[in-house]
């Protein structure tokens, strides 16, 4: 829904039966969305026929006299509510008291309401290509054209509080994805392969070898790994080891023009197959292989142009190239 003089939709237990009208020959709601204040004026938030079908089924089976959304329980009065914020808490009560056999980490005490899952995973998929059309359809938003949906373009946009929490939720699983790599490499398990995976692993044994020569246990060699301060960043093809200390071998920033107040990697320009800084994951070759594989199929295709032929090739080529490193 895109409202003409507010943004934000209404509250949809406040749509009332018979809300549903034409304004500027467009479909719409007529709604007062209250948030707690009293004589909120009445504002129109166009619809598309399908929402105008959907609340017309809703209006049709609803019991109650005025309401088309009622609640789904009843209180001592007989009247019915919703309450999200009660089934919020009821949800994160169930997780803490699950962590023992789900490994999840307990959420910790403070104010969570839908809207912050909504904010949360739009301001996540904003960073992604071809974002806000993929915000539109997950958050149920619609517009004329692309781009045109303020209500969307708000739940991405970066706030201070948000951004805060994002960059430690982000760092803690990062930290994570960390501690299980060094777990597999003190196993003797493979980690990745790559320079990359070659630098993680010269990491991996410094650390190792001050805590023995300091008599400390696992608890001390998390500690160091912590302090360590590895950086690297995990991705669905790779994962990339570029230290912005020390930047030399990264094939991204190659010939590349650098925008102003940008730091780290180029992730657009990523070159995995020869650069310095790229590890290719365990979790990695089996995506290699199957691009491989997609790619040999399409150069045995009849008829193929020879430009296309020849980019092709050259795609094949560097796919090869990251699988023999995972095979050496």
């Amino acid at each position: 829904m895109h409202g003409r003089n507010n943004p934000l939709p209404p509250v949809i237990q406040e749509i009332t039966k018979g809300s549903v009208v034409q304004y500027f020959e467009v479909p719409a709601i007529a709604s007062a969305k209250h948030k707690g204040e009293e004589d909120f004026p009445v504002k129109h938030w166009w619809i598309i026929e399908p929402v105008a079908r959907a609340i017309a089924v809703a209006e049709h089976l609803s019991p109650h006299e005025e309401r088309v959304f009622t609640g789904v329980r009843s209180r001592t009065d007989g009247s019915e509510t919703f309450a999200a914020a009660e089934r919020i808490m009821s949800f994160i009560a169930h997780v803490n008291a699950t962590t023992g056999w789900t490994g999840l980490s307990e959420i910790g005490a403070g104010n969570v309401s839908p809207h912050m899952f909504r904010r949360t995973m739009a301001m996540l998929t904003d960073q992604f290509p071809g974002s806000e059309i993929a915000l539109g359809i997950q958050l149920k938003h619609t517009a004329a054209r692309a781009l045109a949906n303020r209500v969307t373009q708000g739940y991405a946009a970066p706030a201070a509080d948000w951004t805060r929490f994002l960059e430690q939720a982000v760092e803690a699983a990062r930290f994570r994805g960390l501690r299980e790599l060094f777990a597999l490499h003190r196993e003797g398990q493979p980690i990745g392969f790559g320079p990359g995976a070659e630098q993680l692993k010269d990491a991996f044994d410094s650390i190792r070898e001050t805590v023995a020569a300091q008599g400390g246990d696992t608890l001390v060699e998390e500690g160091m790994l912590r302090r360590a301060r590895i950086s690297i960043r995990f991705g669905t093809l790779n994962n990339c080891l570029f230290d912005e200390a020390s930047p030399a071998g990264a094939a991204c920033l190659e010939k590349a023009v650098i925008p102003p107040g940008h730091t780290g990697p180029l992730v657009d320009r990523c070159r995995p197959e020869r650069c310095g800084n790229s590890m290719i994951g365990t979790q990695h070759v089996p995506i290699w292989e199957s691009e491989e594989r997609g790619l040999a199929a399409l150069l045995e295709s009849p008829g193929l142009p020879p430009g296309r032929r020849a980019a092709l090739e050259r795609q094949r080529a560097e796919t090869q190239a990251i699988l023999r490193k995972a095979v050496q």
